[in-house]
């Protein structure tokens, strides 16, 4: 079976930003000259280190050392700023509080199971 599909878009106009075409002589779109991905609002820029603080959000206990290996290989692959390298700490430290509450209150939980 055979897909049939006449639709053709004609040129009508442009301007600085944005192609306008028609569909058939129906309707007319328009479509932008840069469809780029936008930049970040602000002028804000993504740390590397975002995913590893998402994945320290996400699972508060079970990923803290997956997510201390992964700011060490980010630290150990690339060059990072002043900022990002105390970010690095800053995730070292929160997993290894988060280690030291987890394995006292995993004790606590296996004593209260078995007695």
């Amino acid at each position: 079976m055979a897909l049939e599909k006449t639709q053709s878009l004609k040129y009508i106009s442009e301007d600085d930003c944005a192609y306008v075409v028609s569909e058939d002589g129906a309707s007319d779109l328009i479509i932008p000259k840069s469809r780029s991905l936008s930049d970040l609002p602000l002028g804000q820029s993504l740390s590397p280190l975002t995913p590893v603080f998402r994945l320290l959000l996400i699972a508060f206990f079970g990923f803290a050392p997956l997510a201390a290996l992964w700011a060490l290989a980010i630290l150990a692959t690339r060059r990072l700023g002043k900022a990002d390298r105390i970010r690095v700490l800053v995730v070292w430290g929160m997993a290894a509080g988060m280690l030291g509450i987890a394995i006292p209150m995993f004790r606590l939980f296996q004593a209260r199971m078995s007695g």
